[in-house]
């Protein structure tokens, strides 16, 4: 069989392209299946310039194309997002198809090349950006579009609702996340499944980072991912220090990825930007224990990755995909609000026999639920039923 993914970017960027991009090398190790990767030459979704070169590459046994960026967020964006952010009911087709312009990375070089594709499939990812919201139309009977999607008012446009009742088909990274989409728009008759994804087997880490930040020898908890007011970084960092204020825990958070917020660094609250992938792990394996504060989560590989190297979880109750993950698993804590936060994290700080029992348990659902066997036997499944 014949697949293509089409991504704003490729590599170890991004939830959503991170993932498929992991699905994407594993099925291109399958001898029957050739698979194919479309994606710009960008890396940063805040200006999707042109990063990389254009053109085929091979990493492993996948296929890359790499294809220039016409044209990424300007000006204008920041008008239109946040005329849609104020109310979506009474946004008009043009002005969407205007936002979803500017939101880019707008590619012809890109486009043409998936209409021209002999795939028996394309999968486009995730729903909110030009190579899905403008391209996929382009292929709607052979477009599976894996939206990746979180509840938040860009989903609720009915250009998006148009998109997924066109396409041939949906995949899921969760059964939350389904729900969250059959309760916004008409999708419960379209073929679709809940697939799940994957993470990479963790590697041993650079151990100097720890030095490099001062780590080595002080406990500390981490949190992965953009360091921006949407995934509730700010609201974790207010949390954290009014937990320092009120007890005598020594740890340190520490925050890994990019700021596009301006976040203090200090004893108690260290920002590591610039991190590769090796630095990643040693950090999650140096901590205590993770915090994924957002609520605006369609999987949250990171749950995944902490439990594969060892240590439990503590999560938003509010995000229902990584509440669920975490009841199911019972691979750590949740809160509501910051007394239901101090004490998880007194509790989680303090006992070691709990950190390691929550632990244990999230690596074993992870291993029988997402296990890349099942999630590859899932995919094939579904694309012998669409196709």
């Amino acid at each position: 069989m014949k697949i293509d993914f089409v991504t704003p970017r490729y590599g170890p960027v991004g939830g959503a392209e991170n993932a498929v991009s992991a699905l994407a090398s594993r099925l291109a190790e399958i001898p029957e299946w050739e698979v194919r990767l479309h994606a710009t030459c960008a890396t940063s979704s805040g200006s999707w310039v042109n990063d990389e070169s254009p053109g085929e590459s091979r990493f492993g046994s996948l296929t890359v194309n790499r294809y220039l960026v016409d044209s990424g967020r300007s000006a204008t964006w920041s008008v239109l997002d946040h005329r849609i952010q104020s109310g979506t009911s009474s946004v008009d087709p043009v002005t969407q198809d205007d936002f979803f312009f500017h939101q880019g990375p707008v590619s012809k070089d890109l486009s043409n090349a998936v209409e021209d594709s002999e795939a028996d499939l394309v999968f486009f990812a995730p729903y909110l950006f030009w190579p899905t919201m403008a391209v996929a139309p382009l292929v709607a009977d052979r477009a599976i579009i894996i939206p990746a999607a979180h509840d938040e008012p860009f989903l609720k446009l009915s250009r998006v609702g148009e998109l997924l009742q066109q396409s041939r088909g949906l995949v899921y990274g969760s059964r939350a996340e389904q729900r969250l989409l059959q309760r916004t728009h008409p999708v419960g008759h379209l073929p679709s499944t809940v697939l799940g994804w994957g993470i990479e087997s963790p590697s041993d880490g650079d151990p100097k980072v720890l030095r490099e930040l001062g780590l080595a020898n002080r406990p500390y908890v981490i949190c992965v991912g953009r360091i921006e007011h949407a995934k509730g970084t700010l609201g974790l960092v207010d949390f954290w220090r009014t937990l320092k204020s009120r007890s005598g825990i020594d740890h340190q958070l520490v925050l890994v990825g990019s700021p596009s917020i301006e976040i203090e660094s200090n004893e108690d609250v260290i920002i590591a930007q610039d991190v590769d992938d090796e630095a990643k792990w040693s950090l999650l394996r140096g901590a205590d224990f993770l915090i994924n504060p957002s609520a605006l989560e369609s999987f949250s590989l990171v749950l995944f990755e902490a439990w594969a190297v060892g240590i439990p979880v503590l999560v938003n109750a509010y995000c229902e995909t990584t509440r669920t993950h975490v009841n199911e698993a019972q691979g750590g804590l949740t809160y509501r609000n910051y007394p239901e936060f101090e004490l998880a994290v007194q509790r989680l700080t303090s006992d070691e026999a709990t950190r390691n029992h929550l632990a244990g348990n999230g690596r074993q659902f992870a291993e029988r639920e997402y296990g890349w066997d099942r999630i590859i036997r899932r995919f094939a499944e579904f694309c012998d039923h669409v196709a």
